[in-house]
């Protein structure tokens, strides 16, 4: 028996489409050892029959694989019945399969790529399905720093696709669920993440009103919190989008113009790992008005009604409405990104929690990766949005007058804005709380216009140097900049200057509170020629402690497919793009141990480094679902932070949440986080000794259960997401009370 899955076509009455989809099987690579099963659907009536009997004349001459059987239904099952009974048939005999309908081209690596993710994804207890297909690249535009050639995705596809006998048996095709599902408004949140139009569909199918296999097997992947996996480039082409069949009519949302056929997908994502950007993306897209609802005539006065919303809202958000136009709202948070980054995840959460006391509080960021109410930015995919992304690439051009500057270093020279930003002067609040704000959020001159109290979180230092980050043995922000090693500039007058003289008009007679999550980089702000003399808080970054809580760690080390027989050190960053996050030392420090062990990797986007030989690599990859990074450290024995420099690291605080004893050096905010011996190791900065004792003294420790309490209480007494709201909500009170005395007086 060939090695290969066998592949069902399912056919009906279109012979050409049939033709084409049979011809392009044909020249796959491995379709020689390819058995194929043809299920031809019998004729609805006297119309149908003779372009039913064409097409069993085309499949019964089928040439080009292992075998072809061929098998002649009498009367007409309809689409749903005959994919349900068919595969049901096939995978009797069978552990996988997959699936074509009459009306899909593939590429030549197609049959190969889907025995590689059938292979790959049958022991991931996420994977459901497994795809050829995916949106093309003018309605999914995937992040530019996505790693691998697969995506996992929420809702699954019905344009080729594989799956196992395990997962297929799992599917209740008489929906008893259902009228539990109506009354469940979580639930219908959940099953709609890849698009709401899933829950209409679901409730026809109920009504009777459609019959649809796909609707009942996407549900399936939802009931049992699975995924479906996709190519990050199409391997097949639907022909059938041109009204010659059920639900075929044009979508330029579905239309792909060419394959590229000689790419195959090589580097496969975990099933557990949704890129939340990618996730945005796709629901966008499939939550588009279709054309039939765009050419919906519409009267004249919902004409107008359309061209005068339009026309608001283009001068709403450009700037040209009249001040008088201003958007009301309580506290506007501002922070680049919603989602991305470190300082993305503190400030969100914090909002979150915001919002729930100060209801009419916003969130302003560049890009916005979802439809949430409260948030304010570009969708990414928008015309604006792109815009807003090639200028965000052309502000660091000024870099290159910069030849010897250091790479690894992370410099924002915040020469303009971004010129597609909505704008910060667009809102009237009664608070401003900045947040990370490079990227041409906003230009810092624009914080003068400001007429309230404004916070401003310290992510980092860049709020109070000439451009760096994180200043290293730099002291130029004690004084003005200039001069700047991380440019290599010897120029008095450099960019960093230039910034730093910037940011000393545009800060001179604000209102202004600077917010330290650790006492380090509070301790510095109060030293920066910047901040001397201001108002300098500590309040460290909030998490929920009960989704990051612990969890039976035997039980996650099987979700993540960990073995229990090495201690697992687990690390949150790039082992070797990122020299600030010490990706080297670790790997340094993992070779002075003379024991095997595991290193469990996520966000790491540098490639496969060089790992010891009695270290096994196991990589996430981007993660974005707490859920998964809860599962992560909970397997782990040790989180280890190597950082040369860092602030007050969300993943530490995560990981003690989670009940895992962190390894860290001590160094800037980091000794505020881990008690030595007691929450977990503070090494000797920066030496690799100190880091590989500490590795070794974590993962021997005779009572580990005393270290994972201790890092619990340590999280829920100092890291608690309620803690930082009642103080920073206390912290606006007193300020907006204050302005209000000083300007009665």
């Amino acid at each position: 028996m060939p090695k290969f899955a066998p592949v069902a076509l399912f056919v009906f009455n279109r012979p050409e489409h049939t033709r084409q989809t049979l011809e392009a099987l044909a020249q796959n690579k491995n379709a020689s050892e390819t058995e194929l099963y043809v299920f031809s659907d019998g004729p609805r009536d006297d119309r149908d029959a003779a372009s039913v009997a064409e097409v069993r004349g085309i499949v019964k001459g089928a040439q080009g694989f292992a075998r072809c059987m061929v098998s002649e239904r009498a009367e007409n099952l309809g689409l749903a019945n005959s994919i349900i009974s068919g595969v049901s048939s096939l995978l009797e005999t069978h552990e996988a399969i997959i699936v074509l309908e009459d009306d899909l081209i593939t590429s030549t690596h197609f049959i190969s790529y889907m025995n590689d993710a059938l292979e790959f994804y049958k022991s991931d207890p996420k994977a459901f399905s497994v795809t050829g297909y995916t949106l093309p690249a003018t309605h999914l535009e995937l992040p530019g720093d996505y790693p691998f050639d697969t995506y996992a995705g929420y809702r699954c596809s019905s344009w080729s696709w594989g799956t196992w006998k395990d997962r297929w048996a799992r599917v209740d095709w008489g929906m008893s669920y259902y009228r539990d599902f109506l009354h469940d408004i979580e639930a219908q949140n959940g099953f709609a993440k890849g698009g709401q139009d899933v829950l209409r569909m679901l409730q026809y199918q109920f009504e009777g009103r459609i019959d649809s296999w796909a609707i009942r097997f996407s549900y399936a992947h939802y009931q049992n919190d699975m995924r479906c996996i996709y190519p990050t480039k199409t391997l097949v082409k639907n022909i059938g989008l041109d009204n010659s069949g059920i639900h075929s009519r044009p979508d330029p949302r579905f239309v792909h113009v060419a394959i590229d056929s000689d790419w195959r997908p090589r580097t496969f994502c975990s099933a557990q790992i949704v890129d939340a950007r990618i996730a945005a993306g796709f629901k966008f897209a499939m939550e588009k008005p279709t054309p039939a609802a765009k050419r919906r005539r519409r009267t004249v006065g919902e004409h107008l009604a359309r061209i005068l919303r339009s026309l608001t809202k283009r001068l709403h958000w450009i700037g040209l409405a009249s001040t008088t136009s201003k958007i009301k709202v309580d506290v506007l948070f501002a922070n680049t990104y919603q989602w991305r980054g470190g300082a993305a995840r503190a400030a969100w959460r914090l909002f979150s929690g915001i919002r729930s006391v100060r209801p009419d509080s916003k969130f302003l960021t560049l890009y916005r990766d979802d439809h949430d109410d409260g948030v304010v930015g570009l969708d990414r995919s928008s015309r604006r949005g792109k815009q807003a992304r090639r200028m965000e690439q052309r502000e660091r051009s000024v870099l290159k007058a910069y030849p010897d500057r250091d790479e690894s270093c992370f410099f924002s020279p915040a020469v303009r804005p971004n010129p597609a930003r909505i704008r910060l002067d667009q809102f009237h609040p009664t608070l401003v709380h900045l947040h990370w704000i490079t990227r041409g959020l906003l230009d810092v001159e624009e914080l003068r216009q400001l007429d309230c109290p404004i916070v401003w979180t310290l992510h980092d230092a860049w709020a109070f140097t000439g451009g760096c980050h994180y200043t290293g043995n730099c002291e130029g922000f004690l004084n003005t900049c200039g001069r700047c090693p991380q440019l290599g500039s010897n120029d008095p007058n450099d960019l960093s200057r230039q910034l730093m003289q910037r940011k000393m008009t545009a800060y001179d007679g604000l209102d202004l509170t600077i917010v330290a999550p650790s006492n380090w980089l509070a301790s510095v702000a109060r030293q920066s020629a910047l901040f001397a003399g201001s108002r300098v808080e500590v309040i460290p970054n909030g998490l929920d402690t009960e989704r990051f809580s612990p969890r039976d760690r035997a039980e996650a080390r099987v979700r993540l497919g960990l073995s229990d027989q090495f201690p697992v050190f687990l690390f949150g960053a790039s082992l070797t793009s990122d020299k600030r996050k010490g990706g080297d030392i670790l790997l340094a420090a993992l070779e002075q141990l003379d024991f095997p062990s595991t290193l469990l990797t996520f966000g790491d986007k540098s490639g496969t480094p060089s790992i010891p030989a009695h270290v096994h690599l196991h990589a996430l990859g981007e993660v974005s679902d707490d859920e998964l990074l809860a599962d992560a450290y909970s397997a782990a024995d040790v989180y280890v932070c190597a950082s040369r420099e860092d602030n007050l690291p969300n993943t530490v605080a995560e990981a003690l949440a989670c009940g895992t004893p962190c390894l860290a050096f001590a160094t800037n905010g980091l000794p505020d986080m881990i008690e030595h011996k007691v929450t977990g190791w503070l090494a000797t900065p920066f030496e690799t000794s100190s880091l590989a004792e500490g590795l070794q003294w974590l993962a021997n420790h005779p009572q580990p259960k005393d270290l994972r309490v201790a890092a619990r209480k340590k999280a829920l007494a100092d890291y608690k997401l309620e803690t930082a709201v009642d103080r920073y909500t206390a912290l606006y009170a007193s300020l907006i009370r204050k302005r209000k005395t000083r300007r009665r007086l």
